[in-house]
């Protein structure tokens, strides 16, 4: 049997952020779009950077305030199928939010470079 990737940890400057299950690595690259005109079919193309997303579980140890701040960061994005990625140069697109109602703050980070370790 080959087991399917279920959740990732997820590290910013070595600190583990506690996250819901079903947080998302972007490699980034080259992003396409497509159309197609006279029978022949044109690309478009945008470069994309890399980026790591999920929810965070928000509890009395979760300072919203520093999660904002984060800038210049180291991300490690580890999978429970031993897979390990860095990404480098990381700062949070957003601020983060407190959603009251699901105790999650959502939080999206965006680097310079996304490597396998």
């Amino acid at each position: 049997m080959h087991p399917l990737t279920g959740k990732a940890t997820i590290y910013v400057d070595g600190d583990q952020l506690y996250m819901e299950d079903g947080a998302k690595a972007n490699p980034g690259g080259i992003s396409r779009q497509f159309e197609r005109h006279g029978g022949v079919t044109y690309s478009r193309e945008e470069e994309v950077p890399p980026s790591v997303e999920g929810n965070i579980l928000h509890t009395k140890d979760t300072d919203v305030l520093a999660l904002s701040a984060i800038d210049g960061a180291t991300v490690i994005f580890e999978t429970d199928t031993g897979h390990k990625y860095v990404m480098r140069g990381a700062a949070v697109e957003n601020p983060v939010e407190i959603d009251a109602s699901s105790g999650k703050s959502a939080i999206r980070l965006v680097g310079d470079s996304f490597d396998k370790m």
